[in-house]
């Protein structure tokens, strides 16, 4: 558990949902979730948890990293269950060759879209009819040679522009950077790839989040949106999807 001066605080931008929510075809949901929940709750999602999922938690070394993940895959089956009506344990998923999760069984081919990322004890979750949607958060922080690793992963012009970022400002542009390409690459169930320097975005800090460029492929058969999402201090998050024509709607998660 976190300590009291650690806890981990939801932007009131990220409001609770209406007491009946649903999911409309032209929306994009987005909530945001403490993985540090008490014992009560983490008890409840486990009960909801697959044999594989169960097998996973078991294997983690530290018990916070295993609660975590028992929370995460818990809250997901929450959520996902309300959408579907159906109860948490009963849903079944399949994985893509970068590990991305979808509905499988009786729900493979309902249409829903989602995505999960998680930083230390923040987790949000993406649900859309739309089209694939990907997101990711992280928490920002100081790197030892952020420089480095931007020349070394991303574009040579995403390079030549984070090198005249000032130092302080160059832990939030990083992450800005690291976050938006992450999700784009989640939408297409890439994962970090080949694709990492040919898909360039927008970072400087206060700077709308877009696409400057996509490979030609990609391009021409689909259209993207890119987001900016601030779900908590000291945390920067994004998620792109292939769609852009949605109500997006950023909310907090209460729910057992």
């Amino acid at each position: 558990m976190t300590s009291p001066q650690d806890e981990l605080e939801i932007t009131p931008g990220w409001p609770p949902p209406p007491k009946h929510w649903s999911l409309r075809e032209n929306e994009l949901h987005v909530w945001a979730a403490s993985l540090d929940v008490n014992d009560a709750q983490l008890n409840r999602f486990a009960v909801n948890l697959s044999s594989l999922e169960a097998g996973r938690a078991s294997r983690f070394h530290f018990p916070r990293h295993r609660d975590r993940f028992i929370a995460g895959r818990g809250f997901l089956r929450a959520v996902l269950g309300h959408y579907l009506r159906t109860e948490p344990g009963t849903l079944e998923f399949s994985y893509g060759a970068q590990g991305k999760p979808a509905l499988a069984g009786v729900h493979a081919r309902n249409g829903l879209h989602f995505n999960l990322a998680h930083s230390e004890d923040l987790v949000l979750l993406a649900v859309t009819h739309a089209n694939s949607v990907g997101v990711d958060v992280e928490r920002v922080r100081t790197l030892r040679d952020p420089e480095e690793l931007v020349a070394r992963f991303f574009s040579p012009r995403e390079s030549a522009a984070f090198r005249k970022v000032s130092p302080d400002r160059k832990p939030a542009a990083f992450f800005n950077l690291w976050t938006r390409k992450e999700s784009w690459l989640k939408a297409t169930g890439e994962g970090i790839g080949g694709s990492l320097h040919l898909v360039e975005v927008s970072f400087l800090p206060g700077e709308p989040a877009r696409f400057l460029n996509l490979p030609v492929p990609v391009t021409e058969k689909k259209s993207w949106a890119l987001y900016d999402l601030r779900p908590a201090h000291g945390f920067v998050g994004a998620l792109a999807i292939a769609a852009t024509d949605v109500r997006l709607q950023c909310w907090r998660w209460g729910g057992g």
